[in-house]
């Protein structure tokens, strides 16, 4: 069973040159943190970034624990990050 709702919570976002591109939500920024160091270390094209956010307002899904499949949550689509153009770098991969 799942339910959807729209929350404030913590995201590793990936931008492509300048375009949020893909979210994942994170259980905390110490979470978040932990991904985007590996993200950034196995994916590393020149314009591809990864910010971590703990205002991202999103509409989430959550997928309750049934059976074998553990309880989990998805975002579905970012709302508000927070990021401006300015405050990305295309040319800077950290």
């Amino acid at each position: 069973m799942t339910e959807t709702a729209i929350v404030i919570c913590v995201a590793l976002c990936m931008f492509l040159e300048g375009e949020l591109v893909e979210h994942t939500y994170k259980g905390s920024m110490a979470e978040c943190l932990k991904a985007k160091r590996t993200a950034e270390r196995n994916i590393q094209p020149e314009r591809v970034q990864f910010k971590c956010g703990a205002n991202v307002k999103a509409e989430v899904e959550y997928i309750k624990e049934e059976g074998q499949t553990a309880g989990r949550t998805r975002i579905l689509r970012v709302i508000e990050h927070g990021y401006t153009s300015d405050s990305y770098d295309a040319e800077s991969r950290y």
